[in-house]
C-alpha cells in the first residue's frame, strides 16, 4: 500500500474542506439569487491555475502568494460574478485591460482624498468589477510567518474590512450571504407600501 507525504495528506485535506466552504458559498448565492430577483445567478467558477499562472502572479507580488490564496487559485482560477458584477480575479485579469484602467481610476481615488495608495505599495486586486465601487486587494506588507497575508475589502478609496487570509474573507461572505437569504425570508417592505405610511 502507497502512502502519500504527510505534506500531500494535508494540502489534499485543505483542498477537499475549501473545496466544500466554495461548494456551500455557490449554493448560498443561487438561492439568494433566486429569492431575490427569481432568476438563476449568472457565476462562473474557473478551472485551476496552471503552476506558470501561480509563478506569474507570485513574481508580480514579489514573494509567494498567501497559502489560502494560491490553494483557491489551484481549485478555481477566478470566479466570475461572485458578488453581482464583482468578480474574483483570475490569472490572467491581472494583465487585462479593464483592470489596468480600474486600477488608474482608483489611484486617482485614493490621490483624491488624500489616501495611501495600496497599489503603490505592491498590493494586487483579488476581487474587482467594472463599474463597481467596492473591491479586495492582496496586502504583501502584512506578511506573516506562516506565509498569509491580509485581504482588505474597500469601498472607493476606504478600506471596510480586513480579513487575516483568503478563507476568512470568504466565509464572511459566506455569512453576509445568509443574511441577506434571511431578509429576502422574512420580506421586505414594497416602496409602494412605504410611500403610504
Amino acid at each position: 500500500m502507497h502512502v502519500l507525504p504527510i505534506e500531500r495528506q494535508q494540502t489534499m485535506k485543505k483542498h477537499t474542506d475549501l473545496q466544500k466552504l466554495i461548494h456551500e458559498l455557490a449554493e448560498v448565492k443561487r438561492e439568494y439569487y433566486r429569492l431575490a430577483f427569481d432568476e438563476e445567478h449568472p457565476m462562473k467558477l474557473g478551472e485551476p491555475a496552471t503552476l506558470k499562472q501561480i509563478a506569474k502572479l507570485e513574481q508580480r507580488l514579489g514573494k509567494p502568494l498567501p497559502p489560502s490564496y494560491r490553494d483557491f487559485l489551484e481549485l478555481h482560477n477566478g470566479w466570475e460574478h461572485f458578488d453581482g458584477d464583482l468578480n474574483l480575479l483570475s490569472v490572467n485579469d491581472q494583465d487585462s485591460d479593464w483592470v489596468k484602467e480600474w486600477l488608474k481610476m482608483l489611484a486617482m481615488a485614493f490621490e483624491e482624498v488624500g489616501e495611501e495608495n495600496p497599489f503603490d505599495k505592491g498590493a494586487i486586486p483579488v476581487m474587482l468589477g467594472e463599474g463597481e465601487h467596492r473591491f479586495l486587494i492582496l496586502d504583501p506588507r502584512t506578511v506573516r510567518p506562516d506565509g498569509e497575508m491580509d485581504f482588505v475589502k474597500y469601498t472607493f478609496a476606504e478600506a471596510e474590512d480586513q480579513f487575516e487570509d483568503f478563507t476568512s474573507f470568504l466565509r464572511y461572505d459566506l455569512e453576509v450571504e445568509h443574511q441577506l437569504i434571511e431578509k429576502e425570508k422574512k420580506g421586505t417592505p414594497d416602496e409602494d407600501e412605504e410611500d403610504e405610511d
